[in-house]
């Protein structure tokens, strides 16, 4: 497509004058529906202005599509975004601020991913289970108790402690078991450490440079425990693996697996692990656990998704009341369907930042190198394929790149792809089996209806639940399995 225009002649907002747009932006938590409303609007394609900076919002699927495919080499995240993840790095003595694979660029990218994707290999995924099958324990346990005793729940924080327990003992093979303990006080370094970032991140000018307010004193304070727990950690897995070296060939968790990288490749420091036993816990704990609460309120008014998901979950796990192994999950694919279609509709990064490293065209429009580019993935998602606004989980069960279905932009594309996605989905499908297996979940909506609440991710706001224990006979479902 030839370039017809400028970014000066796209459709924009109305601003005014100096501040631009930046006075509609000033509720960070809801800056990813302004910025939709203004793609159903204006186009797929618009301008939105932040005073003298210029920020272009694309949501054409297919544009954000190749963009993604083009990473890195023609595309790299904003600027902005690396400088304050490297400034908190050094906060927390970092050495220059090491960059985890999420926010590194270019040589520094590609090393690091090597070290990621040796961690998160899918052949450990089967020994890093039994940490899944332990929280997952916990949690049916947790929602059983609730449900005997009629209890409304905020279903959000249950399934945040799960997802905690989770990567806490998968990174650094430290179980928290805040499920039964409660919040941990790392917990809530790694969440202040989590909205701190987001917060930084919206801020059109950096203050924190030169004045610290009591929130930017408690974010120092929070990354120097994490650090400082962070090498502890280390050194007991140093020690650990010393004892037993079979653990080099075969760990039992990420900062195992990335130490077991080093010693192959002793050009691995321990910066760049720190780094990324960080990126994946502030990465994974979150995301996972907030799309698993976004699918708990789709279905909660959908009883024949819930149904079908229970029969799949009896068929798959027999009399167990969540999966005791890696092969019960396998056969879950309208759960995995289910998952794929809440990260569809509530995608819980809905928008990616990134700018051009040259001079490009995107939806016919010349986009000079270093443009501030917004990429809207959720709106992309809700209006691309067959019946894009509707919640239809069987849309996936077959291959997801077929006419009509929409393409999955939850997980990015390309070189860069996250990668965790087989933990996060291995994750997510075990809960919500164990969840479809034994409950049904109604929501309660006395409070006022659930809202879209944007930090570091996509939260759902006011989301309350009741669950039902579901009547089982345990044996017919054994025989079913068998």
């Amino acid at each position: 497509m030839s370039a017809t225009r400028s970014i000066a002649e796209l459709p924009s907002p109305r601003g005014l004058p100096l501040l631009g747009n930046a006075h509609q932006l000033m509720r960070a938590s809801r800056v990813h529906t302004r910025a939709e409303r203004w793609s159903r609007r204006y186009g797929s394609i618009v301008r939105v202005d932040i005073g003298r900076r210029r920020i272009v919002g694309i949501s054409d699927a297919e544009e954000i599509h190749r963009i993604l495919r083009e990473r890195p080499h023609a595309f790299r995240r904003w600027r902005d975004q690396e400088i304050v993840t490297r400034e908190m790095g050094m906060l927390a003595g970092n050495g220059a601020g090491a960059a985890g694979v999420f926010i590194a660029e270019g040589e520094e990218w590609k090393r690091q991913r090597r070290l990621v994707i040796t961690a998160l290999n899918t052949n450990h995924l089967h020994r890093y289970f039994d940490v899944i099958r332990t929280a997952t324990e916990r949690l049916h346990r947790r929602l059983g108790e609730a449900a005997a005793d009629g209890r409304v729940l905020q279903i959000t924080d249950e399934l945040t402690s799960y997802t905690v327990d989770v990567i806490s003992a998968l990174a650094f093979g430290h179980d928290l078991n805040t499920l039964e303990r409660g919040e941990n006080e790392l917990q809530r370094h790694i969440q202040r450490i989590l909205e701190m970032t987001a917060r930084r991140l919206a801020m059109p000018v950096p203050y924190w440079r030169w004045i610290k307010l009591p929130a930017d004193r408690a974010l120092q304070r929070s990354l120097a425990e994490l650090r400082h727990a962070q090498e502890g950690f280390i050194a007991q897995t140093r020690e650990r693996m010393k004892a037993r070296p079979e653990l080099f060939e075969e760990p039992e968790n990420l900062l195992e697996a990335m130490l077991a990288a080093q010693r192959a490749d002793p050009t691995f420091t321990d910066e760049e692990i720190i780094a990324n036993v960080g990126t994946i816990i502030t990465a994974g704990e979150d995301t996972t656990a907030h799309t698993l609460a976004w699918t708990m309120w789709l279905i909660s008014s959908r009883g024949d998704i819930q149904q079908r998901l229970a029969a799949e979950a009896d068929a798959s796990l027999g009399a167990d009341p969540f999966p005791t192994d890696h092969a019960a999950i396998e056969g879950l694919d309208y759960c995995e369907a289910v998952i794929r279609e809440s990260l569809r509709m509530k995608t819980v990064g809905p928008l990616l930042t990134l700018e051009p490293l040259t001079d490009t065209t995107i939806c016919g429009t010349r986009i000079p190198a270093g443009t501030r580019l917004l990429l809207l993935l959720r709106e992309a998602g809700l209006h691309h394929g067959e019946r894009a606004s509707e919640f239809a989980p069987e849309r996936w069960l077959d291959d997801g790149d077929q006419e009509g279905v929409p393409k999955s932009l939850a997980f990015g594309a390309g070189p860069r792809f996250c990668p965790g996605r087989n933990l996060a989905f291995l994750e997510a499908k075990t809960a919500l089996a164990m969840i479809a297996r034994n409950f049904e979940v109604e929501l309660d909506d006395s409070h006022g209806p659930v809202s879209e609440f944007f930090g570091f991710t996509m939260i759902p706001k006011g989301l309350r639940v009741r669950l039902r224990e579901r009547a089982t006979d345990r044996s017919i479902a054994a025989g079913a399995a068998s």
